[in-house]
């Protein structure tokens, strides 16, 4: 008999029920040895199971946590390359650099303008976030490029290095 677990216990309860009032101790042990038996045997297989998942379950996430730290380092390998050639193509004045196939290109190019602010600027310029005041950065931005001068305010614009 392979019965699920629920199937089991279901059955243990029936045979329980089913046990006269008037039985002796070794009349009721020989109605439930049996379906206890089996129960404990197959809670024993879904606890071991349950274990191996749960062993498989770290393993994996051991795996992934790894696999983070890896894409993580690459990252930081691929920004620390990418901010090399950009310190040395300004360095030697080269702007472009392409593959002899054209499959790809490292370009110096010009960021859009940003707004840098070195200090407190003019309540017309902030905008209102609930509990705080900030810097609404596009107005500003809009009125230094019509010319207008913001105490603490000036436009810049940096440059990247752009892969293709």
């Amino acid at each position: 008999m392979n019965l699920a677990l629920f199937q089991l216990a279901d059955a243990y309860l029936v045979v329980l029920s089913q046990i006269p009032d008037d039985a002796d101790d070794e009349q009721v042990s020989q109605a439930i040895n049996v379906l206890a038996g089996a129960i404990t045997h197959k809670g024993q297989n879904i606890t071991a199971f349950c274990l191996n998942l749960i062993a498989e379950a770290d393993a994996i996430e051991g795996a992934a946590k790894k696999l983070l730290a890896r894409a993580a380092t690459i990252q930081r390998k691929q920004e620390r390359l990418r901010e090399y050639l950009f310190v040395n193509m300004k360095a030697t004045g080269i702007t472009e650099i392409k593959a002899n196939d054209g499959t790809f290109r490292a370009k110096i190019v010009k960021n859009p303008p940003s707004v840098h602010i070195a200090g407190p600027v003019p309540s017309e310029y902030e905008r209102v976030i609930p509990e705080k005041r900030e810097p609404d950065k596009v107005k500003i931005k809009d009125e230094l490029k019509a010319g207008v001068i913001i105490e603490n305010c000036l436009l810049v614009q940096n440059e990247r290095l752009k892969l293709e």
